[in-house]
């Protein structure tokens, strides 16, 4: 169930960071660009936040009435599934034997202004090599946000508490 969840939470800032992008995408204005990508981007490092916050929470709870303490194995998973499918998409875009650019813009839909800011363009065949390699570190920021937040929320450094 916990991963099911990291994936439900990835799919909803995907698609609340596209309503956003999509919304301004139209906008040719640099400003209005860049601000999208800030809350595209924004939108996902707050529900991935939230969500480990909560995690965090849920396993100092757990060991608090268990007594025993939480496998770091569970967390860890739920870094990996985090990193899954944004690193599944870039090996395909990389791969390039498939016209997939337009594919990985909507796969990592918080990250879509910081694509077309790299190339407007939606076809694979437009990319560069330094372009595509230019995104495999954005691959790794849901799973970076999950993970550095859960450290947080477990040493009690951040709570989702008042």
């Amino acid at each position: 169930m916990r991963y099911l969840r990291v994936l439900l939470y990835l799919l909803a800032a995907d698609i609340l960071s596209l309503f956003v992008g999509l919304t301004l995408a139209g906008s040719a204005n640099p400003l209005i660009r860049v601000v999208s990508a800030i809350c595209g981007a924004g939108i996902m490092l707050c529900l991935m936040a939230s969500l480990a916050l909560k995690t965090a929470a849920g396993d100092l709870k757990d060991e608090r009435t268990s007594g025993t303490k939480t496998s770091l194995l569970l967390p860890a998973g739920m870094t990996v599934t985090a990193l899954t499918v944004p690193l599944a998409s870039w090996l395909v875009l990389y791969i390039g034997r498939f016209d997939f650019y337009r594919w990985h813009k909507l796969v990592n839909g918080w990250f879509i202004q910081v694509f077309n800011m790299l190339q407007p363009d939606a076809s694979s065949a437009a990319l560069t090599s330094g372009q595509i390699w230019a995104m495999l570190p954005l691959a790794f920021a849901p799973a970076a946000v999950f993970a550095v937040f859960y450290v947080l929320g477990y040493r009690g450094v951040i709570s989702l508490e008042k």
